[in-house]
């Protein structure tokens, strides 16, 4: 990731591309669900996040962006079923929740901005010091500005080997929606050139499925 937009953006070209973009084009991705919870997930991503969660020894998840709760609740039974003994902690200042989040035991809504740092704090603060690794997703706001606001508050938080996911990196044309502007590539690269060298890029992961809705956004902290 360089100063130039475009500049080390993985090739977003080719038939998996091009089924992303069709998918995207649809708005499939607007009508995806889990246990009945909207997600709005690109499904390989699901599979190639529950795969990370258990094969890194994840036992916490930070995740913002909460919408609807389908993702919450897709990590929460995912560390219940693999008999973690973490949490999910999603952040949101405005949920719309579909699920009522107290009646999931292992899952802590937090209704506050997920770029402040003191948020990231008091979130993070509910993370065991002796706690094995955690899984950080950032998919709240998408603006450029937002996502670097997110990185700079939660990765300073982090240790050594945990994982973190900026999704919707594919927006600003990266191949979908070159309306929107900056956007989740563009704060991530942002964050890269200030802080070289702590987030490490994972190429064979993100690669998995051939496309994915988070390009260049799966990162192993240095």
């Amino acid at each position: 990731m360089q100063d130039v937009d475009t500049a080390g953006l993985t090739q977003t070209t080719g038939p998996a591309w091009d089924y992303f973009s069709w998918f995207y084009a649809r708005n499939l991705w607007k009508n995806m669900h889990y246990r009945g919870i909207r997600t709005l997930k690109f499904p390989p991503d699901m599979w190639n996040y529950q795969e990370i969660i258990t094969e890194r020894g994840i036992d916490w998840v930070v995740e913002t962006g909460t919408r609807h709760g389908g993702s919450a609740l897709f990590f929460a039974d995912l560390l219940a079923n693999l008999g973690r003994p973490g949490k999910v902690l999603t952040i949101d200042p405005y949920p719309e929740w579909q699920v009522d989040p107290a009646k999931i035991a292992n899952l802590v809504a937090v209704a506050k901005d997920s770029g402040d740092p003191a948020v990231a704090a008091e979130v993070h603060r509910m993370i065991p010091q002796d706690r094995r690794g955690v899984f950080l997703i950032l998919d709240s706001d998408h603006s450029a500005a937002h996502v670097l606001r997110e990185l700079r508050a939660h990765v300073p938080h982090l240790k050594k080997g945990d994982y973190v996911i900026v999704e919707d990196t594919v927006v600003n044309g990266h191949p979908v929606r070159p309306e929107h502007g900056p956007g989740p590539w563009e704060g991530a690269r942002d964050y890269i050139r200030e802080n070289p060298g702590k987030l490490i890029a994972d190429p064979k992961r993100a690669g998995k499925f051939g496309s994915t809705a988070a390009v260049d956004g799966f990162f192993i902290v240095a």
